[in-house]
């Protein structure tokens, strides 16, 4: 994550995201929108950010649901 790599230490960064809802019914119809996104713009709708900012050695400080699960304003530090 390039993130982790320009941020300074004890740095913050905002990540407003489009992730994967944990809802199964949008989760299924996401799956379904995401091939069509993927093939017409290339970027995946999909994402699991949370996860992936852990991985990479950020510290999630919070998150807040911006709305339906999809949406999520992400609060990280680099540790």
């Amino acid at each position: 994550m390039e993130v982790a790599r320009v941020c300074k230490p004890r740095g913050k960064v905002l990540l407003l995201e489009c992730v994967l809802s944990t809802n199964r019914v949008l989760t299924w119809l996401m799956n379904l929108a995401n091939l069509a996104v993927v093939h017409i713009m290339r970027p995946n709708i999909n994402r699991r950010t949370v996860e992936n900012v852990i991985k990479n050695g950020l510290r999630v400080e919070k998150v807040t649901d911006l709305g339906l699960g999809i949406f999520k304003l992400i609060e990280v530090k680099k540790q």
